[in-house]
């Protein structure tokens, strides 16, 4: 069998909701579901959410990859559902994540500020902006880079800017340790 990674974006359908335990409830539930199904057909992938859009990465076999894309793609809670990258792998880039979130964080930030965004706008990437996010996603949260959410709500109800450009930036941290969970207990 073949490996292979694929890059998609996506509008959200859903109304967002208040921020829970630093994750927007709609996408946490996503969260929960790819770890346990990805995990399964040991898929592994980083995703992040901020501005009502969808940016997510996968790695796996070519097989199941598809399969789990056409499901994502029929999905009611997203449209304009766009590949922006699809190709052969070598050899996996993220190797313990089921699904990894990446919460808004100051590299998300500094990403947009860097190319002049205002806002993450993901389905107008070009292949090397997808390239560095797909980067970012991968580091962020080795090296611990997230925001605080209070403060961020704090900043944002100030009418202070810096991270409230972003909008509900959020997705691609605390995945790590639900899907390790997630994972050990479907090993027992």
């Amino acid at each position: 069998m073949s490996l292979i990674r694929l890059a998609y974006a996506s509008k959200a359908t859903f109304t967002e909701k208040p921020v829970e335990q630093g994750v927007e409830p709609n996408v946490a539930r996503i969260l929960m579901t790819s770890r346990r199904n990805n995990a399964k057909s040991q898929i592994v992938g980083g995703l992040y959410y901020g501005d009502g859009f969808f940016f997510q990465y996968l790695e796996g076999e070519e097989k199941e990859v598809n399969e789990l894309y056409q499901r994502i793609a029929g999905d009611e809670r997203h449209r304009d559902v766009t590949t922006l990258i699809q190709e052969s792998l070598s050899a996996r880039s993220f190797k313990n994540w089921s699904m990894k979130y990446v919460p808004l964080s100051s590299d998300v930030q500094s990403f947009l500020e860097k190319h002049g965004m205002k806002t993450f706008q993901p389905l107008n990437f070009t292949r090397p902006l997808c390239e560095e996010m797909i980067q970012l996603i991968r580091d962020s949260s080795e090296e611990g880079r997230v925001v605080n959410h209070d403060q961020l709500s704090a900043t944002r109800k100030s009418g202070g800017s810096g991270l409230g450009l972003i909008g509900v930036g959020l997705i691609v941290a605390g995945l790590g340790l639900v899907g390790a969970l997630v994972y050990a207990s479907s090993m027992l």
